[in-house]
């Protein structure tokens, strides 16, 4: 008796492949959506849960972060209510801190202004992560100008051209403004981390500015900031990715 063994036509082996595919992108597409935007809403609600003004803490973190400079006896640094986001820019040495943060009086305002107080103290000890990261800011912001140029005129060049060569080149040109925010990402994070956990951290505790009970929630706000560039820099490859997907076609 013989026996029957079914086989598969070539075009039912290249369905089976485009339907595995798919579903592999659509698998990846929801990994990537999770590390790129789950830390978001998982820093909001960090934040929102150690939001709660305290009354046993002295004053507000605008107040806090001039103390600190006063007592580390740190020149020419200034704290400042800000409209955006809280930072530090090294170059004016200027802590600016966004309203909520300036003025409140909670462990999570208490715990981003010591961070920032972490970012001035690496560029008082000339922190080599600092400095990399201004000299990579500056540099980036004329290569995404000059990228973002290119990749709109890249179409015409091409078709005027005709040139392979011409189109490596443009491509080039035009993606590594994108990647130069990845790596600049990829940086921040370890001074993020230094900046955190060798700088505020210590500071907090040194000063008795925290007890032994908020350390676990200074911590989770710390590891929660520093997880927003992770997913910065993962968003700005998928905007690479994107872009030479395009680009093959």
């Amino acid at each position: 008796m013989t026996n029957f063994e079914p086989t598969l036509s070539k075009s039912d082996l290249n369905f089976i492949q485009e339907r595995v595919l798919s579903m592999l992108m659509v698998v990846g597409g929801f990994l990537l959506f999770g590390l790129i935007f789950l830390p978001q809403f998982w820093v909001k609600k960090v934040f929102g849960e150690y939001q709660t003004d305290r009354d046993d803490f002295p004053g507000t973190a605008g107040q806090f972060a001039e103390h600190v400079i006063e007592k580390l006896s740190i020149q020419n640094a200034q704290v400042r209510s800000s409209v955006s986001l809280s930072h530090f820019d090294p170059e004016s040495r200027v802590i600016a801190l966004s309203p909520e943060i300036y003025q409140g009086s909670s462990l999570t305002a208490l715990t981003i202004a010591a961070h920032e107080v972490g970012h001035l103290i690496q560029a008082e000890q000339g922190s080599p992560w600092i400095r990399l990261r201004t000299a990579l800011v500056k540099l980036s912001q004329k290569t995404e100008k000059l990228g973002a140029f290119v990749l709109i005129v890249m179409p015409f060049g091409t078709f005027l051209t005709r040139s392979p060569t011409v189109m490596l080149l443009l491509t080039g040109i035009g993606i590594s403004g994108m990647l130069m925010r990845v790596l600049i990402h990829l940086i921040t994070l370890p001074m993020e981390l230094d900046a955190s956990f060798d700088k505020a951290l210590p500071l907090l505790k040194a000063g008795e500015y925290i007890n032994v009970e908020d350390e676990p929630g200074v911590r989770r706000i710390l590891w929660a900031a520093a997880f927003t560039y992770l997913a910065s820099a993962l968003s700005s490859l998928l905007s690479v990715a994107n872009w030479l997907r395009l680009l093959r076609r």
